[in-house]
């Protein structure tokens, strides 16, 4: 299921937000609506009414840590529709999701009225008469999709695979601020800070250098790189080598510790504090990997390929 579809306006939706006073931009990117500018709903505004560059997407989704158990968390996310689509959480606003946005929240686990409504004015189903009620669990993440539609509600649960298909090519919802008592802020168990992104970066057999690494991951480094010199918040960076399970220990220990250091050396030679960077380690063989067959005719097998990585933590 495609996040943006080419059915509808962009412009459309955020000027019935504006009219409705769900939200506010800046007067330069009204003045950009009001003209009659033509933009489709794959051209992104950034948090101050701006359109982003072509082809990128904005606050775009990362995979979610494991939250501690004193709390559930909730990616809430919108792929594909029409209208904009209000979330409320136990009959109070959390936020509106246009088509191609998500939302993020954690709750204390129990039951929890957590849905989204269509056109929910003036009768405002959501606040007085919920039909759902979420049973969460402490250290759970849930996967709430909103469906197309026109009233009503139409949200259901989602398989965490089939959600972060749809949400690699969504957008964080950042216009509304939560209003919702019973939302909380995310606490994850590395640490107690939240994981702010999570990559792995591959390299072939035996390799370490930066040359070597494997194309799809390149462009994962460079997407790092970028999110990194943005600022973030960024506080901690670590960064984890492992082989796959062809060597002896020694050496793999050793080939691990040099891809872990490769990545480092990029990501300081490109710009990145290197005082945020805390932890380069290498681990050897990588637990995936040792269940491995050991020897060269194996070394394409999924289990060693996905060994020869090294992991990049953000806190």
């Amino acid at each position: 299921m495609k996040a943006f579809g080419n059915k509808f306006k962009y412009a459309t939706i955020v000027s019935l937000m504006l009219a409705s006073g769900w939200c506010s931009l800046p007067a330069s990117a009204q003045e950009g609506l009001s003209a009659g500018h033509n933009n489709t709903v794959s051209t992104v505004l950034d948090a101050n009414g701006q359109t982003a560059g072509s082809g990128t997407i904005a606050n775009g989704y990362r995979p979610v840590g494991e939250v501690v158990p004193e709390l559930a968390q909730i990616v809430f996310y919108y792929p594909e529709g029409k209208l904009p689509a209000t979330v409320y959480v136990d009959r109070q606003l959390q936020s509106v999701l246009l088509p191609g946005e998500y939302t993020v929240f954690c709750v204390v686990p129990g039951g929890h009225a957590i849905e989204s409504y269509f056109q929910d004015q003036p009768l405002y189903q959501g606040k007085l008469a919920p039909k759902h009620q979420l049973k969460t669990l402490g250290a759970t993440t849930y996967f709430l999709v909103v469906n197309p539609g026109e009233t009503g509600t139409t949200t259901a649960l989602a398989k965490r695979s089939v959600a972060e298909a749809d949400l690699q090519s969504m957008r964080l919802q950042s216009r509304i601020i939560n209003r919702a008592k019973q939302v909380k802020a995310c606490e994850y168990v590395k640490g107690g800070t939240a994981v702010l992104l999570q990559e792995s970066l591959h390299f072939p057999t035996g390799k370490s250098q930066y040359g070597s690494i494997l194309p799809a991951s390149k462009a994962k480094l460079d997407h790092v790189i970028t999110f990194l010199k943005e600022g973030n918040n960024v506080s901690d960076i670590q960064l984890i080598g492992y082989t796959d399970a062809i060597g002896n220990a020694a050496a793999n220990q050793r080939l691990s510790q040099a891809r872990a250091n490769t990545v480092r050396d990029t990501l300081i030679r490109a710009g990145v504090n290197q005082n945020l960077i805390t932890h380069t380690s290498g681990m050897g063989i990588a637990k995936d990997a040792e269940q491995c067959e050991a020897n060269a005719k194996h070394q394409d097998s999924s289990c060693n390929t996905q060994g020869r990585r090294v992991d990049i933590v953000v806190k």
